[in-house]
């Protein structure tokens, strides 16, 4: 899954030409969308960090599974939208370097539970835009959680939703 969202963002970034050095997250103007995911991210980040200093390999793991699935199944879902077009709207640039900023986080992050998948990614998404980043995902520092984009209500608020979307699925079938 995570393979298949990666697949996506650089079909679309290679379309439009997308740069990711030429935009910076914290310039961008977010939609609730990003933030959420960015948050889950962030919270993950935090997770992952806490379970493999307790050598928690299995619940890191479950972690990061569940997170690649609400990237998938939900943001990347529900904003494809954002990613069609000819110019590069504001939305669409925030849509973009919101999920490299994603995408490049989970290499790192998953690298080591899926060492090749984790360096292919990186490989492709950071040396050949940043000419001083490290050479590979596995000399990279492990992301560090900004608790500044923790937004719990808003993480909450969209499980609310999602549990929601899920029941009138089940409803429907």
């Amino acid at each position: 899954t995570l393979w298949n969202t990666y697949a996506f963002f650089v079909l679309y970034a290679e379309i439009d030409g997308y740069n990711p050095a030429n935009y910076n997250l914290k310039d961008c103007k977010l939609t609730l969308m990003d933030k959420w995911v960015l948050s889950k991210l962030n919270t993950l980040i935090k997770t992952v960090d806490e379970g493999l200093n307790k050598y928690d390999i299995f619940d890191s793991a479950r972690a990061l599974s569940a997170f690649t699935d609400d990237l998938s199944n939900w943001y990347v879902r529900r904003g494809r939208e954002r990613y069609w077009g000819h110019d590069m709207t504001e939305d669409k640039a925030a849509a973009y370097t919101t999920l490299y900023t994603v995408l490049v986080t989970m290499a790192k992050l998953s690298a080591p539970f899926t060492p090749f998948m984790a360096e292919a990614i990186y490989q492709n998404l950071v040396p050949n835009f940043y000419k001083d980043a490290p050479i590979s995902v596995h000399l990279c520092a492990f992301p560090k959680c900004d608790e500044k984009a923790i937004d719990l209500d808003l993480e909450e608020g969209m499980q609310d939703v999602l549990d929601i979307v899920v029941s009138g699925r089940a409803a429907r079938n």
